[in-house]
């Protein structure tokens, strides 16, 4: 049996410097010109999207996150320029907690990285997550989950449906979310729309096994969403979906890190072992149903954080299986990596759908940002206010817990992407934040 108990310690914690944000009081706004709306109208926003319009981080929705998600940051930037207030439905505080989160409470590998929050903001029923319903008025339309397939979908909303979207609905409703989205414009001068990523990343996290929307299905139901937003010449930005390849989700965990690790490990226990040079995994498309893995193959972070990848090269006694993703006997899942061929598909994909947007953005001349040029540009560190953010999981201060959603800092510096594309589309001087001020990823006792 291999004893790999250190192995995801070794593949990204060495130490763990300045997890929480430095605070400082520079102004990032100093000397420049008074805000102004400029050919935007910013009295009345609303924000439609996904988790992470509505403040999704480290697993979960809760209230701390939905206070820092990225339109509630936007919104107190647009009172500087004649915004009104912004309405959220957020947790009450007696259920701060929400859905439940991940939390950092330990460096040991005895405890492990991430832990489960405190208890669910909700009830079960049947296995159900049921969360306390929100009703009233509502700016942050942000449903987690959601894709732009699922939008014209009568009982999306319901129990057996997503538990974020039944939240904001009635008993038994059968709106649709674009249906919620037209109820909740009235008198909405501008927008943001952030949908897509789960159309394309819902796949990717599953490691192919979740499918991918249809570009057609995509297509229609996003130029209904945009139809319904621009409404009247309303304002707004949309922003597109960024590739996999800045995702900590999809690059913390390499093969050749995996790999040496695993050698590593026989080696201390059968020194002159033949070196392990491919893991073995399940491919219900390879002949006999398993294949070795290649170049090009992402390994997924959730194996990582639950401690799967430890237990490779263990067997188990009296099951006549070999060592587990070392023999075609004991695979590992599919679910567990996303294949060369899954990239190459989703990449393309990705691109289509974000040409879709832009094309359709253009059309109705309103804003269109592509996140992913900054999150490239983070790859190798970017640095606002004295503080340096990158993607790398944990350390960089980007990402959150989850690997996929952003910290309070992350959330701050998308907002501030966010707000130089407005300006720069409408002639609006909007002041940008100072990240450093949001705080990355916290060690919670």
């Amino acid at each position: 049996m291999v004893n790999n108990k250190q192995l995801r310690w070794g593949l990204v914690l060495g130490t763990l410097l300045g997890v929480s944000a430095c605070s400082n009081d520079i102004d990032p706004n100093a000397g420049l010109p008074t805000p102004t709306r400029g050919e935007a109208d910013f009295t009345k926003y609303v924000a439609v999207g996904n988790s992470l319009t509505a403040g999704y981080q480290d697993g979960g929705l809760y209230r701390e996150g939905q206070l820092s998600s990225y339109p509630a940051l936007l919104a107190g930037q647009f009172k500087t320029a004649g915004g009104g207030e912004f309405v959220q439905p957020l947790f009450a505080e007696a259920q701060a907690n929400g859905s439940g989160y991940l939390k950092l409470t330990s460096l040991t590998p005895t405890t492990g990285i991430v832990l489960p929050g405190a208890a669910r903001g909700g009830q079960t029923t049947g296995g159900q997550l049921l969360l306390t319903k929100y009703s009233g008025a509502n700016q942050n339309l942000g449903v987690p989950g959601i894709r732009m397939a699922d939008i014209q979908r009568p009982g999306y909303g319901s129990v057996q449906g997503n538990a974020f979207f039944e939240r904001l609905l009635p008993d038994n409703s059968t709106t649709t979310y674009l249906q919620y989205v037209s109820d909740n414009l009235n008198g909405a001068t501008f927008f943001s729309c952030w949908l897509g990523n789960n159309d394309a990343l819902g796949y990717a996290t599953s490691g192919g096994v979740s499918p991918l929307t249809d570009e057609a299905v995509f297509n229609t139901n996003y130029t209904a969403m945009l139809n319904k937003l621009t409404e009247n010449n309303r304002k707004g930005i949309v922003i597109g979906i960024p590739p996999v390849s800045v995702v900590p989700f999809f690059t913390t965990v390499t093969l050749p890190q995996l790999l040496a690790q695993v050698n590593a490990a026989v080696q201390q226990q059968a020194p002159g072992t033949p070196s392990i040079t491919a893991l073995v995994i399940q491919s219900p498309a390879a002949p006999g149903g398993v294949r070795a893995t290649k170049s090009g193959d992402l390994l997924l972070l959730q194996p990582f954080i639950s401690g799967e990848y430890n237990k490779i090269g263990s067997t188990s006694a009296g099951t006549g299986r070999g060592p587990y993703g070392l023999s075609a006997t004991n695979p590992l899942p599919s679910q567990f990596v996303l294949d060369a061929e899954e990239v190459t598909l989703l990449n393309a994909r990705i691109a289509a759908f974000n040409q879709t947007m832009k094309t359709g953005a253009e059309a109705k001349n309103i804003a269109y940002l592509d996140p992913g040029v900054l999150l490239t540009r983070a790859q190798q560190g970017i640095t606002e206010n004295g503080v340096t953010y990158n993607t790398t999981f944990v350390q960089g201060g980007i990402f959150s817990l989850d690997g996929v959603h952003l910290t309070p800092a992350g959330y701050a510096l998308t907002a501030n992407d966010i707000i130089n594309t407005i300006n720069a589309k409408y002639k609006s001087t909007i002041p940008t934040l100072n990240a450093s001020r949001y705080r990355r990823v916290l060690l919670q006792p």
